[in-house]
This record gives structure tokens, sequence and C-alpha cells, in this order.
């Protein structure tokens, strides 16, 4: 077939590690980032653990072979992969270390992991070469901004119920952090629709279209706005917070499982003209599958 088509290999269990990892990674970040401005917010380290475990047990489940799992560790000179899986052997053992020790220095130390971590996750999309959907280069700042807006979000919906640091999270400048990841998120998610507008195949593009709805109304305008609303009405700003780490969570999740699962179309086969016949003159390329440019 030479149009483009829908990869296979990757399926809702390697999904399911974008997904947990970020939001570990960017929790174990944001948790840190507050702590340097007075919240105490050392208990969020072991579910960031937690959920950075749980991507990496869903992608061990996907081997077809687990036992040779540990051969991921041998290509740290050429491979995301390789590399993302021995800063996790750091991000683990110190994520746990600081939660039960309460330490903000070690909380502050497991972040550069964490920040690591979440990296290596976008280059490991950005180095899949065939796949228009995830080699642009603004799939980069989008991994790395939803990452951290959901860790954001997960401590949003737990920060009151936890420790009732939802007042000084609204007095402080943690609102204003929530309110800038969104803000940057929707920012690079604008930015990574524009550069495949006429660089990808359409199958692609009508799954972004289809999703863009979903995410700038409920995953950019809606946090926003209950953020707002959260600042200006003291006495609701539980209930407030925690719908907005709700929608900032959800549409993270959604976002990278629309990119994975259903816009992950190859390339496929396109020609620079078509051949003349005789002594005609050749005719335009033909890329089948893709929208013309505009």
């Amino acid at each position: 077939m030479l149009g483009p088509t829908l990869q296979k290999r990757w399926d809702w269990r390697a999904a399911g590690n974008f997904i947990c990892g970020g939001t570990g990674s960017g929790l174990l970040v944001v948790a840190a980032l507050l702590s340097v401005l007075g919240l105490h917010t050392t208990g969020y380290a072991l579910l960031a653990s937690a959920f950075v475990a749980t991507g990496l047990g869903l992608v061990w489940l996907e081997i077809g072979r687990p036992l040779r799992s540990m051969n991921v560790f041998r290509n740290p000179a050429t491979s995301w992969m390789t590399r993302e899986g021995m800063v996790a052997m750091l991000l683990l053992p110190l994520g746990i270390l600081t939660f039960f020790t309460g330490s903000t220095s070690l909380l502050i130390l497991s972040a550069i992991p964490a920040a690591l971590f979440l990296y290596a996750q976008a280059r490991i999309l950005h180095m899949a070469k065939g796949i228009p959907a995830w080699r642009t280069n603004a799939i980069n700042p989008l991994i790395l901004t939803t990452g951290l807006t959901e860790g954001m979000g997960v401590l949003l919906m737990l920060v009151g119920l936890v420790q009732g640091d939802v007042a000084a999270l609204f007095s402080g400048y943690g609102w204003i952090i929530a309110l800038s990841l969104v803000f940057l998120r929707g920012v690079a998610w604008l930015n990574y629709r524009y550069s495949l507008s006429d660089n990808a195949p359409e199958q692609t593009l009508q799954v972004l279209e289809r999703a863009n709805i979903v995410i700038t109304l409920l995953g950019i305008a809606t946090p926003i706005v209950l953020l707002f609303l959260g600042k200006t009405y003291a006495v609701y700003q539980l209930p407030l917070a925690g719908a907005a780490g709700f929608f900032m969570v959800l549409c993270g999740w959604f976002c990278k499982y629309q990119i994975i699962i259903y816009a992950a179309y190859y390339q496929g086969f396109a020609i620079n003209h078509t051949p003349a016949r005789g002594g005609g003159k050749p005719g335009p390329g033909l890329k089948p599958g893709w929208r013309l440019p505009q």
C-alpha cells in the first residue's frame, strides 16, 4: 500500500508509559518547585514514583519476551529508551526515600532525574522519523509542558485533601504556576498542530482536528476559568482546584493517547514527479494520503 498506514507496534501499554511516566515525573518536578516556594510537598514523591513505575511496568508487559527487558540498558550512547530507563533507576529510589524522610533537599534532588526522564520521553517520540506526528520538533515542548501540567493537576486534586494547603497554594505563587503551565501547554499544542498543518498525512490531521475541540475547551479554557474562580472565591477553592486539576490531567492523557495511538500514521511513499511518457514532460509529484498545501 502506497498511502500512510497506522502504526500497530505500540498499543495502549506504550501510551500508558508516556501517560503515567509523564504525569509522575511532572508531579515530582512541580512538587520540588512548590517546596522551594514554601509548600510542604514531599508527600507527593511516593505517588510520583508510583506513576513512573506503573508506566515502566506497562512497557514491560508489552515486551514479547519480558526476561529480555534488561537489554534496554545496553545502548546509552544512541537510545533514548536506554536513557529513560537509566534515569528511572535514579528517580524511583530518590522519590521513595524522599517520601519516607520528608526531606525537601532530597525532593529537589529527585526533580533532576524526573526532568531528565520527561525529556527522554519527548525524545523517544521525536526520534521516530517514519511517523510525522511524532518526528516534528514541536513534539518536544508539547510532551514536556503536558507532563508538567498533568503533574500540577494531580497536585491540585490532592493538595486540599492531603494536607489542607489549598489556601496557601492560591495565596502564594502556586496558582500562578498552574495557570502558566496550562497556558504554556496550550501554546505548545497550537504550535504542534501548526507544525503538522502541511506536513502530515490527511488521517493524522483529521485525528488532531477532532482532538483539538476537547483539548482547547476542556484542557485549556476550562482550567483557566476554574483557577481564576478559585482565586476569586476563597470558600470554593477546594472543589475548584480539584476540578481544574482533573481537567488538566484528563486532557493531557487524552492528548497523548490520541497522538500515540490514533494519529501515528507512517508517512507512506511519494515520488517527486510522475515520469514522462515518450517525449512528453514529467507530471507533478504524487504523495498519496497527504493533504495538498493550501
